[in-house]
């Protein structure tokens, strides 16, 4: 009798186990890729939310002047340098101005409502064009409020 040698089998499962192990490596590496791009974004998002909460805090600051109007916020400082977004500021035209009655003095109190949007995006332009959109790490958020001004400056009450 001659002895038989056995021998294919265990080189067919360690292909098998390698082809395994690798499309597992694939897939861990493809999951690490997509986590590094959806924190990048979240952080992108959370930096663009609060370069647009800083043009309504000093669109609010303008405003408090007295008499002010919508055309006090019509130029925007560079928050580029600051942020690295670039922010718009509108306000609605036209205010919405009320009489609230009667002043100490006897005067009457006269207070002004504006309706203010901010947006900022990481862009050349704010909001981005064609070609910023195509951008994957471009990110754009946009905030409203409304200020309620009395004619004095002083806020409303």
């Amino acid at each position: 009798m001659t002895a038989r040698r056995a021998g294919g089998f265990a080189y067919i499962a360690a292909i098998i186990f390698l082809v395994v192990l690798a499309g597992f490596a694939l897939a861990v590496l493809r999951l690490s890729e997509t986590e590094q791009v959806t924190v990048n974004q979240s952080f992108l998002g959370t930096r663009a939310s609060l370069a647009a909460r800083t043009g309504l805090e000093w669109a609010f600051y303008k405003l408090k002047a007295k008499d002010a109007t919508c055309d006090t916020v019509k130029t925007v400082p560079d928050f580029k340098h600051d942020t690295g977004f670039t922010v718009n500021v509108g306000c609605s035209t036209p205010p919405q101005p009320y009489d609230e009655g009667l002043g100490p003095d006897g005067k009457t109190v006269k207070k002004v409502i504006f309706e203010l949007t901010a947006t900022a995006c990481n862009g050349s332009t704010c909001p981005g064009s064609d070609a910023d959109l195509a951008n994957p790490d471009y990110v754009e958020r946009k905030r409203t409020a409304s200020i309620c001004v009395a004619s004095d400056g002083t806020d409303c009450y």
